[in-house]
């Protein structure tokens, strides 16, 4: 047993667990700080790429995840005024013989469950620390609560969200700024789906709005998300929101897909923030991951499994320098940042596209219906093939599936 400090891990959502998760699985000591008095991850649906499904089973939890996840068979895109296909691609099994693993969708608080079980087997969660303030020295960090606990660690990664407190203490006036856009979000069952197929991925487009809907729930719910260009702007990731707002924003749409947002109750929404760019997400022993490190908009769905990815990447890197944590830390660091960038470059250059008006849009329409069925997928298997560092697992671990 070791008697170095763990390395703590600020924030108890998908990033923090999957963070814990990897580096469990690789021999490191670890506990979570998550400021949150019981388990929860707001939100509703999220989108699992190939790349995301290995890196969940990198985790170990693969298995979990599948038993609650939905795999489309199609990505439809559509134009929003008339429900016209512009194009159609198979998922299914086209994408997992393409890219090496499948396409999943899955509630979020379904994940995050998953994650949430497996780390509470092997790693401490400490529940209800909101962290106040960090004392670096040369060879620990220490974090303090609002109710004055305090834990020292040999290192601190910053896995609290895109309004990240870790952030704000280590890089002051780093912070996200709004886009002007904001996301509604619901999920509604099957049956009352009307247009919104169980079988899809599915985006419709129009000017200055769009559309994204997909199962859940192993296919037994459908989550809807409606973007529109509108300057409100909020830190909360759950605000209520009224039905009369999201049926002005889908106004514009066709009325198959009106009819089945209409009834729909229970909408949330939040406020899109601007790809911020840090030159590094590090600060000694103290690094950021996830949304904290690099919050990217949600126009190419890969904002969670980004940090899956991440997860990945810290506890290879970390392993890899296992005599010198710092060095560790900054070869994470760069082994990520080029990705993550080209990631949130692109996901912006699909919001741009998304929400064209005029002359723009029926140039993007007539371009995406010439394009041949397996165009769309092939332009991403940069994305999508990504397979990260393979995770070297202690001898406990590959003989009893646990890390002593």
């Amino acid at each position: 047993m070791s008697s170095m400090p763990p390395i703590l891990i600020a924030g108890g959502g998908i990033g923090g667990l999957a963070a814990a998760l990897a580096l469990d699985r690789t021999g490191h000591a670890v506990t979570v700080l998550e400021r949150n008095a019981a388990p929860s991850e707001a939100g509703a649906g999220i989108q699992i790429g190939p790349n995301g499904v290995k890196a969940l089973r990198q985790l170990g939890v693969a298995d979990a995840v599948r038993a609650v996840a939905a795999v489309p068979e199609f990505l439809t895109v559509r134009r929003g005024r008339d429900a016209a296909i512009l194009a159609r691609a198979a998922l299914g099994g086209a994408i997992e013989k393409r890219c090496g693993a499948p396409y999943w969708v899955v509630h979020r608080a379904d994940l995050h469950a998953a994650l949430d079980g497996a780390a509470a087997d092997c790693v401490p969660i400490l529940r209800g620390f909101d962290i106040t303030a960090l004392a670096r020295g040369a060879d620990t960090v220490t974090a303090t609560a609002a109710d004055g606990r305090a834990i020292d660690g040999q290192a601190l990664i910053g896995a609290d969200g895109i309004w990240s407190r870790v952030r704000s203490l280590v890089m002051p006036g780093a912070t996200p700024q709004p886009c002007g856009t904001v996301a509604y979000r619901a999920v509604l069952s099957l049956a009352d789906a009307g247009v919104l197929a169980a079988s899809e991925v599915g985006a419709w487009l129009a000017p200055g709005a769009h559309v994204v809907h997909y199962p859940v729930q192993a296919g037994r719910s459908i989550n809807v998300v409606v973007i529109v260009d509108d300057p409100w702007q909020s830190m909360s990731w759950n605000a209520p929101a009224d039905r009369a707002d999201v049926a002005r924003a889908v106004a514009g749409f066709a009325a198959p897909l009106r009819a089945a947002l209409a009834g729909v109750t229970g909408w949330h929404k939040w406020s899109l923030a601007r790809p911020m760019k840090l030159n590094t997400w590090v600060r000694g022993r103290v690094a950021l991951l996830g949304d904290a490190a690099h919050p990217v908009q949600p126009y190419l769905a890969q904002g969670g499994v980004m940090a899956l990815e991440d997860a990945v990447q810290l506890a290879a890197s970390l392993t890899a320098h296992a005599d010198d944590l710092p060095l560790g830390l900054i070869r994470y660091d760069a082994a990520r940042q080029t990705r993550t960038r080209r990631i949130q470059d692109t996901s912006a250059r699909n919001g741009v596209i998304f929400h064209l008006s005029g002359p723009a849009a029926s140039v993007r329409d007539l371009t995406l219906r010439a394009l041949p069925p397996s165009a769309l997928l092939m332009r991403l298997t940069w994305l999508y093939a990504h397979n990260g560092p393979t995770l070297a697992l202690p001898y406990s671990a590959i003989s009893t599936g646990v890390v002593m």
